[in-house]
C-alpha cells in the first residue's frame, strides 16, 4: 500500500513538471506583456502627477512668496531651468539628460514635462518613482501555483482512483499467500518428521526420494515466505557464527543429496563468525546447495569451502555438474537453465538482492558440461545496512 502510494505520488509530481514545461512559455509571454502594461499604468501615474505638481506651480500668486513643492511617499519631483540646471531637487539621485519624455534608468522611471511661463521662471519639471513589479509577479506566481496545485491533485486523485482496484487485488493476493504460507508451514513440517522417522528406521529409497522432494519444497516455501515478507517487515541482524551455521545446513541436505547419490564434501574454516540476519544468510545457502544438487550428475560431487581473506569471508560453492550457458541471466527472476530440469526460479532472485543489500561480492565460473562454481566474499564492514 505504501508502494502503491508512493508511486501515485511520483507520477502526480511527474505530471505536475510537464505542466510546468508546457505552460512555461506561455507564462513568460504572459509575464513580459504584464511586465509592459505595468510600466504603461506607471507610466501614465507618473503623468498625472506631474500634472498635479504643473498645475500648483501655475497656480503662485504674484503676491505669494514661497512656494512649498508638492511632496509624495511615491515619487520626487525636481525643477531645471533652461539650460537643464537644477534649480530644486528632491531626487536624491543624479538625473539624467534626456529629451524624450520618459527614460529608465536601473530601477528608476523618470518624466520630463516642459513648463510655460511660470511665477518661478523654470522650464523644466522632472518627476521620478521607483519601477515596482512586485504585483505583476506576485499575482503570476498565484496563478502558476494555483495550475500546478490543481494538476497535482487531479493527477494524484485520479491515479489513486485508476489504481484503487489494483491496490485492493493486490492486498487480497498478499493476504491469500499469507494464509495459504501459514496454512502449508504445518502439514510440511508433520510429513518430513515423520518421513525422518520412517526413512532412519526402514531405509527406503522411495522414502529418501520422497524426503528429499520435502526438502526442495520446503527451500521453496522459505523462498515465497521471504518474498512475501520482505517488503513487509524489517530483518534484525544477528553476530552468527557461520562455521557452525553452514554446518548445519549442509546437514540439512544431506538426504537430498543422497537421494541422487551425491556426496557433499565440506571445507570450513572454523569460528568465522559474520553479523547478518538469519533468515538471509539461510536463504543465500539453501538456494546455492538446492542449485548445485539439482544441477548436478548423479552419483557426482559438490565441494562447499568457507574460509577467510583478507576483505572478509569467502562462501564458494563448486560442483561438477551441467554448466551454465549464459551466467550473465542467471541471477534474473525465472531463467530457465535447463529446459527439463526447470528453471533458476526464484532463489537465485532473492540471493541477488541479499548480495546487494549486504555489499556482498558475487563471482561465478561455468563451463558448459563440467560444472559451475559460485563465489561470495562477505565483506567487513564498521556498519550496517539498515
Amino acid at each position: 500500500m505504501k508502494n502503491a502510494t508512493h508511486n501515485v505520488l511520483i507520477f502526480a509530481l511527474a505530471v505536475t513538471f510537464l505542466t510546468l514545461l508546457v505552460v512555461l512559455f506561455p507564462t513568460l509571454n504572459y509575464l513580459s506583456a504584464s511586465l509592459r502594461l505595468s510600466q504603461f499604468n506607471q507610466e501614465r501615474e507618473l503623468r498625472l502627477y506631474a500634472k498635479e505638481v504643473e498645475k500648483s506651480i501655475y497656480a503662485i500668486s504674484p503676491m505669494q512668496k514661497t512656494f512649498i513643492f508638492p511632496r509624495s511617499i511615491l515619487y520626487k519631483g525636481a525643477l531645471l531651468d533652461a539650460s537643464n540646471r537644477i534649480v530644486f531637487s528632491l531626487i536624491e539621485e543624479p538625473i539624467p539628460l534626456f529629451e524624450d519624455a520618459f527614460y529608465k534608468s536601473g530601477q528608476s522611471l523618470f518624466y520630463k514635462q516642459t513648463l510655460l511661463n511660470n511665477p518661478l521662471h523654470v522650464s523644466f519639471l522632472v518627476v521620478q518613482k521607483e519601477l515596482s513589479y512586485s504585483q505583476v509577479i506576485f499575482d503570476i506566481l498565484i496563478m502558476i501555483g494555483v495550475v500546478l496545485t490543481g494538476m497535482f491533485v487531479i493527477s494524484f486523485l485520479l491515479m489513486k482512483m485508476l489504481l484503487k482496484p489494483y491496490i485492493e487485488t493486490s492486498a487480497r493476493m498478499n493476504l491469500f499467500f499469507t494464509d495459504v504460507m501459514h496454512e502449508l508451514k504445518t502439514p510440511l513440517g508433520i510429513m518430513q518428521l515423520n518421513i525422518e522417522g520412517l526413512n532412519s528406521k526402514y531405509k527406503d529409497k522411495r522414502l529418501s526420494r520422497s524426503l528429499a522432494a520435502l526438502s526442495t519444497l520446503a527451500t521453496l516455501y522459505d523462498d515465497l515466505e521471504y518474498l512475501i515478507k520482505n517488503k513487509t517487515i524489517t530483518y534484525t541482524h544477528e553476530y552468527l557464527d557461520f562455521s557452525i551455521f553452514l554446518e548445519d545446513r549442509i546437514s540439512y541436505f544431506e538426504s537430498l543429496a543422497a537421494s541422487k547419490e551425491i556426496t557433499l564434501l565440506a571445507t570450513i574454516a572454523p569460528e568465522l563468525f559474520i553479523t547478518m540476519n538469519r533468515i538471509e544468510l539461510q536463504r543465500l545457502i539453501d538456494n546455492n546447495l538446492t542449485n548445485a544438487i539439482k544441477y548436478s550428475h548423479p552419483k557426482s560431487t559438490i565441494e562447499i569451502f568457507l574460509y577467510p581473506c583478507e576483505e572478509g569471508i569467502v562462501f564458494e560453492v563448486k560442483d561438477y555438474g551441467i554448466g551454465i550457458k549464459e551466467i550473465d541471466k542467471i541471477f534474473t527472476r525465472h531463467y530457465r537453465g535447463d529446459i527439463f530440469k526447470g528453471g533458476f526460479g526464484i532463489g537465485l532472485s532473492i540471493v541477488k538482492s541479499i548480495c546487494d543489500k549486504y555489499d556482498i561480492a558475487i563471482n561465478v565460473e561455468s563451463k558448459v558440461g563440467e560444472g559451475s562454481r559460485f563465489s561470495y566474499r562477505f565483506l567487513k564492514r564498521e556498519s550496517l545496512p539498515s
